[in-house]
């Protein structure tokens, strides 16, 4: 290492080395001497180069500082974890020269016995060359690392290991439209296009919905909630089938970020959620909820759906965890444990309304939440329905109906709309009841029946009269089939 070289690091500022120390698995220091020598380190032992310092991007600083004393514990915990690295590469590379040494003995062993006679060559050529079996040095190197692993384990407290593993992120990096697409960033003057989303590539993250909408306004403002290791948790309003549900289940598969839903009644209680005990093999158990579950892995996005419907005292607990706060976390009253909510986990809640209750009276049951509650939720997201144009669109491709058929089918749906919102009907007819009737329909169901089945006989008896109304003012049957 050159003095040259070292003098370059020195004039970097201790943001930029920092961002290098942090890129590397290293703790980030408020002393820039130390990390001038951490960083000289890194490059001299070849873990990094001049060239990470350039192109280091610089993080918001986070929202806790590290103590010096835990800090010392990781550095030193990462700097075993490098060494038994370093020693299981050293051994898959004594493996690999062993199996080259063998490669190269058996091709001197052939060429020798090629020089006799051709019988006996070609018995000696009817031979198979050995190789080495490369499920045997898997197999040595799992063990080694396992057994290496064990060791820093059985060295470090269990506090450390768990700060370790909920403050890595381990997620790659990506501009919003590689992952979401141009056009979706782009909305009246503003283009989030360079934006930088982390892909945490879950494999248990939703399936990919490739036609799925996003209104461009909301996927920016929740981007901008999520891009941090302490998020800000969103808040979705809005009338039943406008997508708030379908909207996060898309945000977290394009981000590869695990899904957990909660679906609240007023029927659920917090053992549903949090968790609570049970008796097994005779002993009482104590078993965690999917809430508890979801908050100990890095990166989840928790959907508290349709949670208008829930009870105050049920909802009591989650305000700790949803709590903007390095300290949320949740504890057991069953056996005293205390658990704290991993990084870049994150709340949406989903309700019909803004959390102030329903004054539509078309959704009997949703409650006015606790004002403390709603905020622990710092953004507020209205869905409205789509436009007739991307929403007629929508049930053509999903359904395979024409789409001068889908476009009446939107054309009854509005205006229906428009008598729920005035107070004649008790609902607006929903986006997935629409597609339940195209679809009828092209399967050749007779449009009068489909509409009854997917439409009328989801709503109270009073409003089918209205509801037939609508369907005989807006839909002629015999162009609605010339149309299929």
């Amino acid at each position: 290492m050159t003095k040259e070289i070292k003098n370059k690091i020195a004039l970097q500022p201790l943001a930029k080395l920092n961002a290098v120390l942090v890129a590397k698995g290293m703790i980030a220091t408020n002393s820039k001497d130390q990390a001038i020598n951490e960083v000289t380190a890194l490059i001299a032992t070849g873990h990094a180069t001049l060239d990470d310092l350039n192109v280091a991007v610089v993080q918001a600083p986070a929202s806790a500082v590290v103590p010096d004393d835990l800090r010392d514990q990781i550095q030193t915990a990462s700097s075993r974890a490098l060494d038994a690295v370093q020693q299981v590469e050293n051994a898959q590379s004594s493996l690999f020269r062993l199996r080259d040494e063998i490669d190269k003995n058996v091709n001197t062993f052939k060429q020798d016995f090629g020089k006799l006679d051709a019988d006996l060559r070609r018995k000696l050529d009817s031979i198979q060359r050995p190789v080495v079996d490369q499920s045997a040095i898997d197999a040595t190197i799992r063990a080694s690392v396992s057994q290496l692993f064990n060791e820093f384990r059985g060295e470090t407290k269990r506090e450390v290991l768990t700060e370790i593993a909920q403050s890595l992120g381990s997620f790659d990096l990506k501009p919003a439209r590689d992952v979401f697409g141009a056009d979706t960033c782009r909305y009246d003057s503003v283009d989030f296009g360079d934006m930088q989303v982390g892909v945490w590539n879950d494999p248990d993250a939703p399936a990919l919905v490739d036609d799925y909408v996003f209104n461009p306004s909301h996927l920016h403002q929740t981007l901008i909630a999520l891009d941090d290791p302490l998020p800000d948790n969103v808040w979705l309003a809005g009338e039943r089938g406008t997508g708030k549900t379908e909207f996060v289940s898309q945000v977290a598969s394009r981000l590869g970020r695990r899904l957990y839903r909660i679906n609240f009644d007023e029927a659920l209680e917090r053992a549903d959620f949090i968790g609570g005990n049970s008796i097994e093999n005779s002993n009482v158990v104590w078993k965690p909820g999917i809430i508890t579950q979801a908050i100990q892995h890095p990166g989840a996005i928790v959907l508290l759906d349709e949670i208008g419907f829930a009870r105050a005292q049920s909802l009591a607990v989650l305000h700790a965890l949803c709590e903007r706060s390095p300290h949320r976390a949740v504890t057991i009253s069953e056996t005293g444990e205390r658990i704290k909510v991993a990084s870049h986990v994150v709340f949406f809640g989903a309700d019909n309304s803004n959390g102030h209750g329903d004054h539509s009276g078309n959704f009997a049951g949703v409650r006015e939440q606790n004002t403390a509650f709603l905020d622990r939720f710092s953004f507020t997201l209205r869905f409205e329905y789509l436009s007739a144009t991307h929403e007629s669109d929508l049930i053509s491709k999903r359904t395979g109906l024409s789409l001068t058929a889908s476009e009446i089918i939107v054309k009854f749906a509005n205006v229906a709309r428009e008598k729920a919102r005035a107070g004649l009907l008790t609902q607006p007819p929903s986006l997935r009841q629409l597609f339940a009737w195209a679809r009828s329909v092209k399967r050749g169901l007779p449009v009068d029946i489909a509409f009854r089945n997917a439409i009328i006989n989801k709503f109270p008896s009073d409003c089918e009269a209205e509801l037939q109304g609508v369907f005989v003012s807006q839909i002629n049957t015999t162009e609605f089939i010339k149309s299929l």
